[in-house]
Parts: structure tokens; sequence; C-alpha cells
């Protein structure tokens, strides 16, 4: 039977004409919708994912389809797109061939877009992070021989620009962002930047793992400093707070979405208050596939409905937020009719490719630390993020005066997340060798009632920041093509010495912490993207994506203005990780967020 053209909609169904169209319903598409309602325009948000949240729309906040389920969301990737369906390529750089990879940062694609599926991490950037080059040119330029990787003699092959707006431009949204999504929190960290106001909520309960991990690195000092362990801020209600209730600690955070709605995704914030404003129509099952355009103007935006068939939208603006490698996809999918790529006179579209390097330091635990108890990630330290205390000013040595401290990324204390069949199942039955194997029966039972993994195992996770470099880029695969039948991604990314160095640099105090905290058989995860003969391929896992339609006031350097909006199209905006300029080394959702307020505002005309 014929579904009716009703019955992938959400919210005001009557609306048949529209302000802005934004493709995208994730935290920056979300954000931006419920800006723009706000201020009074009538928008069409475009999601081509599914809906985990019917009734999403109603009076009463509906409990969602998310559960703890494990094969549901780990094996059978219930919100994540299908990679045999809408695969992309990867590789290292330009002089080798892409080969087809099922795990080239695949973001979840359903109502609320991808921040359902994560623990939902909400520290803010640093002050110095907005003014990143011009600060460290300065202080190589008035310190002889301070070598910082990525700047100096490295320059020339990275790509880095400051923010054109400061941290302080910012606070206010990021003031905004923490009381809209319900961020948990307390001041306890010494680098983090100043802000006016706490955090709507106090922390959780606190992780037994994030406990020990905690007590080791108080253990550990860096330049002779001892490292200053803190509550890690995340949107993730410790108590009643905006019709929704409070975490359970049941475990299942990290990679699923959460079942009674206390993770603060897009959809049961923002999303939703626009969705209620009467203003807003949200079309699902909806993939946008190219935006129609005269070269300067975009007139429409064409997409294949959930029944398989081709419409078009139109709207007089148009924002991009279906994530950056995505977003650079379709200025890519769309053709001006002068043969060029849409927006793309700086030839920056795609470019500056961001992720975060991440080193990931694990030990065993001889007593069981339930990893499964808890919201993924309670502690962690900013210590290698590689700033003053305030994060105004790098905390840097120069060649004479002793150890540089590299700008690395926070930590995260962490453990497996409590996947006994996809952690210990999996790696017990099929990927330990045959003489210690439990591939099946009492012995395979008995190793996963144990939970080495799932019980046992606790991590460190540093969120090391990406040097943007023109190298590092989406574009069109002209071989693959997807279910619709379009290029795919080909993403070409290689880490650069500027991270490269911080990760070696941090990794000794990593495996130290692990250690002190009583972890055994201590060993560093591969983490790099490499090439695995003979068609294997491993890209980064981060899933923090930036960079590809970079943000500044300079046309020939940089894509969007500073207020999101395409250098070269009149009506075409961006508000999602691919606007920054820099990736920090911080979780990125709460800056897109702000950020995301700040040029959605500035397009209603609500502030600027």
């Amino acid at each position: 039977m014929m579904k009716s053209s009703f019955d992938d909609v959400l919210g005001n169904r009557t609306l048949t004409r529209f302000d802005v169209c934004v493709i995208g319903s994730g935290a920056g598409g979300g954000t931006a919708a419920y800006a723009l309602c706000k201020g009074g325009k009538n928008v069409l948000v475009l999601e081509c994912g599914h809906n985990p949240w019917p009734g999403l729309d109603g009076d009463e906040l509906p409990l969602p389809r998310h559960s703890n389920d494990e094969l549901k969301y780990a094996v059978r990737n219930w919100i994540d797109p299908l990679a045999m369906l809408e695969p992309r390529t990867f590789r290292r750089n330009a002089s080798v061939s892409a080969a087809i990879n099922p795990d080239v940062n695949l973001l979840p694609r359903a109502v609320g877009g991808a921040w359902q599926h994560a623990d939902c991490k909400t520290p803010r950037f640093n002050i110095l992070d907005f003014q990143l080059k011009s600060t460290l040119e300065a202080l190589i330029g008035r310190t002889p021989g301070l070598a910082v990787p990525g700047f100096g003699a490295d320059a020339a092959s990275a790509n880095f620009a400051d923010w054109p707006f400061s941290y302080h431009d910012l606070e206010p949204y990021y003031e905004e962002a923490e009381a809209l999504y319900g961020v948990q929190g307390t001041d306890d960290n010494p680098f983090a930047s100043p802000r006016r106001r706490p955090r709507p909520m106090p922390p959780g309960v606190p992780m037994y793992l994030g406990l020990l991990l905690s007590e080791g690195a108080r253990q550990v000092s860096l330049q002779g400093q001892t490292l200053s362990p803190h509550t890690y801020p995340a949107a993730i209600n410790s108590r009643f707070y905006d019709g929704r209730p409070p975490c359970v600690d049941c475990g299942w955070c990290s990679g699923f979405g959460c079942p009674n709605n206390a993770k603060g995704s897009s959809a049961v914030t923002a999303l939703r208050r626009a969705l209620r404003s009467g203003r807003c129509q949200l079309r699902y099952n909806a993939k946008v596939v190219q935006l129609l355009n005269d070269g300067g103007h975009v007139t429409a935006v064409s997409y294949v409905d959930g029944e398989g068939r081709q419409q078009t939208a139109t709207a007089d603006a148009f924002v991009l937020a279906a994530s950056p490698i995505e977003s650079a996809r379709l200025c890519l999918l769309s053709p001006t009719p002068a043969g060029g790529v849409l927006g793309n006179s700086s030839g920056q579209v795609g470019r500056n490719l961001m992720f975060h390097l991440q080193a990931n330091v694990n030990g065993f635990m001889p007593q069981r630390i339930h990893g499964q108890r808890g919201r993924a990630v309670s502690h962690g330290v900013s210590d290698f993020r590689g700033v003053e205390p305030g994060g105004e000013a790098p905390r840097l040595f120069d060649a004479n005066g002793g150890k540089a401290v590299y700008l690395g990324g926070i930590t995260e204390f962490g453990g497996s997340q409590g996947l006994p069949i996809t952690d210990d199942g999996y790696v017990m039955a099929f990927q330990l060798p045959s003489a210690v194997a439990a591939r099946f029966g009492t012995k395979l039972k008995n190793a996963m009632r144990d939970g080495a993994l799932s019980q046992h195992l606790i991590s460190l996770i540093m969120q090391a920041e990406d040097a943007p470099q023109l190298t590092n880029l989406v574009d069109l695969d002209p071989t693959v093509r997807d279910v619709f039948g379009l290029p795919v991604a080909r993403v070409t990314y290689s880490p650069h010495a500027y991270e490269l160095a911080a990760r070696t640099f941090y990794l000794p105090y990593l495996q130290q912490i692990v250690t002190n905290a009583g972890g055994q058989g201590v060993f560093t995860a591969p983490c790099d993207a490499l090439q695995i003969p003979p068609l294997v391929v491993n890209a980064p896992s981060s899933r923090h994506e930036m960079g590809t339609l970079r943000m500044g006031p300079d046309p020939a350097t940089s894509v969007t203005d500073p207020q999101g909006r395409f250098h070269d199209v009149d009506n075409l905006y961006a508000c999602d990780g691919s606007v920054f300029p820099t990736s920090s080394g911080y979780n990125p959702t709460l800056t897109i967020i702000a950020v995301a307020l700040k040029i959605a505002q500035a397009i209603a005309g609500a502030r600027s």
C-alpha cells in the first residue's frame, strides 16, 4: 500500500512556503532550526535518516524507540548508514588509489543527528583555540629557538587560520547552548577558560573506573606540576531538567540512543522546540542529492523521499548541516551552470578536513571496574591540551629552557562500555589464537561471564588536535557510486607532524596513569590511518569531523564568511563542524551548537 504524503513528516504539516531550508537535524541543524523559528522564520528541515521518536512534535515528549539492545546498534546498525548501500572510499594521499572502506567516519543518520549515539560530552574550546595561529606565530617571532610542530619549519605543510571571532564573542552562545541542551558539570578544570555562569546541573554519580584513573593521574606530574583530573561536562541530565528525567547510569551510553531521553540530543531539546513552535516542518527519510543553483544563488534542493521518489523543496535561504563530509559532498554534487563547483572560487571546498588523532592507552584491572554502570565517561584531564590555566596561552618551553609541552587534547577516562557480545564474545571466539580462544560451549560462556574486556578493561583516550591541511580533503570518487547512483565521498587523510609529535610526547604520561591506577598489560591501541596490504585501509575513527567549508573573512582562503554564509552564494549557509578553521583538542559538539546559534540568530536578525 502506498504511504500517504504525510507519513514521513513532523511539525506543522500545513506549511508550504519556507524562509529557510535546513539540511540535517543534528547538533548544527536542529539548533539552527530552533533559533530560526524563535526568530520568526518558517523552517523546513530535511533529514535523510529515519525517526526514532514517533510523536516528537506532540504535547508530551514520547519515549523513543531507543533501547539497551547491543545487537540493534553495534551489530545491526539501527541508526547508522549501511556501508554496502552508501560506501565511502579512503586513501592516505593522492598518489595511491582509494579503496572502499566500511568505516570512514560514518556518523549515525536519524532524526536528531549523530549526537544521539554519543555520550554527549560538552567541554568548551579555550580562548587560545580561536587565535591559535596568530598567538603562536607571535610567540615564535619573539622567542628564537621555540619549536612548535606545525609552525615554523613545518608551517608550509599545514594550513592554520584564526577563527573570525573570539572565545569572548562566542561565550554567550556557549552559555545558551548549555542551558538549551542541559549540561551537567562543575568548575573543577583549571585549564577551562572563564565562564560567566555555572552549568545548569551538577555532575552525576562518578564512575568507579573514573575515580581509579583520577587517583592514578594525581601521581603523575607534567613540567613539575601534578595532573588535575576533573569531572567531564556532558549534556546528560543529573536531575529532572526541561521535562526530561535524570540519567539512571544504565551504561549503554556511548554508541546507543537513550531509552528515557536523559541525554540531551538535538531531537529532544532544540529540534523538539522548533517542531512545537508551529513554524517548523521536518521531512525525514529525505536524502538531499543536489543543490539546484544559478551559480550565485540556490533556487531549490533535490531530494529522494522514503518511497524512492525524486522531490524538490524551495526556500529563500538554505543551511548545510549534514556533517563536514556530507555538506562538502553536496557542494561537489551541485555544479554551477558554468560547470564549476558551487561556492568554490577559493578552491577550498572539501579541504582542511580534520578529525582528532586519538591516542588510546588501555590496561586490565584485576578487579571488576563495572564499565557498564555510568555515563561512559565521568572524569578526565585537560593538562595534555598544553595550555596555561585559563586556556589563554600555550604552555611551552623554548628549546633551551627544558622539554616542550605539545598542544594535544583533553583526555577521557573510560572503559569498554560493557559490550559483552560485540567485545568479549567476538574477541574470544574469533580474534584470539586458537590455542587460547574460546570458540564455543562452556569455555566461551565462562569467558563472557568473566568479561575480560567489558569488566576489566580501563582506557584513556586523548582527543589530540589535528593540524588543518589542504591535502586532507573530501572529493568525489571517480568510479564508486552509492545506491542513488551518485559518486561517493572519497576521503584523503594523513596525520601531520603537529599531532604525531603531540601523540608521541604524551603516550608515556597516558601509560603512567593507567599503570598508577593498577592497570596491568598496558598497551596502546592502533590509532593512525594505516594502509594494510593488500586492500584493507584503516581510516581515523574519532567521529569528530571538522573543516571542509572553512569560515573566514577572506574569500580567497575560506569558503564561508564569519556569519556562515558562502562567499560565492548569497543564500547558502553552513552551520555544522565544516566551518571550523581549526579542530582544538576538545570534543567539538558544544562548539558546533554555539556556532549554529550564532549563525542562525544572525540569519533571523535576532543578534549577530
